[in-house]
């Protein structure tokens, strides 16, 4: 009965360890579906991964990263000075590139005055455009599909690079989940045991 009380609940807790191991595999495995005639037999995540994809393509775009939250983001007071910063740099590289070109017939109007009054012309225009540029920006971000463009990146996965994509995020929760199956197993172990030690 010793060597029984001792034996019995460490195969109880690798049955359990392994039955939930196998279980897991399954969730990723067989990657092609294997027909055994009365059943195919096709990893869950593999099979569903069409259905997963559109699924978390619509949680993407609903809850997590909407149009109108990348039109927030970026409509902002740093960044629209970011844009005049960039925009009035290629404008003066454009202006000293042409007053170099053009310059005999420059000097003739008004050498540097012309071309300070030219840059402060376009500088104002750069003013201008910049609130009806966001504008623009946020109405295309906002007809993109975010939920498409999820569902479409997914599908572009290998099987491999969707099953490194999901361990990435619960391979510590599947871990536990193995644990407690030989938790578990070694219990219900201990606890045949004390029904084989009452008798």
């Amino acid at each position: 009965m010793n060597y029984l009380m001792w034996v019995l609940p460490v195969i109880s807790a690798g049955i359990g360890w392994i039955t939930n191991y196998v279980a897991i595999k399954m969730l990723f495995h067989p990657r092609k579906p294997i027909n055994l005639g009365l059943f195919t037999l096709h990893g869950v995540f593999p099979r569903r991964k069409e259905t997963l994809a559109r699924r978390l393509g619509v949680i993407v775009e609903k809850d997590l990263f909407t149009p109108e939250m990348i039109v927030e983001k970026l409509d902002t007071e740093e960044n629209k000075s970011k844009l005049r910063e960039s925009i009035m740099k290629r404008v003066n590289e454009f202006v000293d590139e042409k007053a170099v070109q053009f310059a005999p017939m420059l000097q003739m109007f008004g050498g540097d005055a012309i071309i300070d009054q030219i840059r402060t012309g376009m500088e104002k225009s750069v003013d201008e455009m910049i609130p009806k540029l966001m504008g623009d920006i946020g109405n295309n971000i906002s007809s993109i599909s975010i939920e498409q463009v999820v569902y479409e990146k997914v599908m572009d996965f290998s099987d491999e690079k969707f099953e490194d994509l999901l361990m990435a995020v619960i391979k510590s929760e599947l871990t536990f989940i193995e644990i407690m199956g030989a938790v578990l197993g070694f219990l219900i172990g201990l606890v045949q045991v004390g029904i084989l030690y009452l008798n």
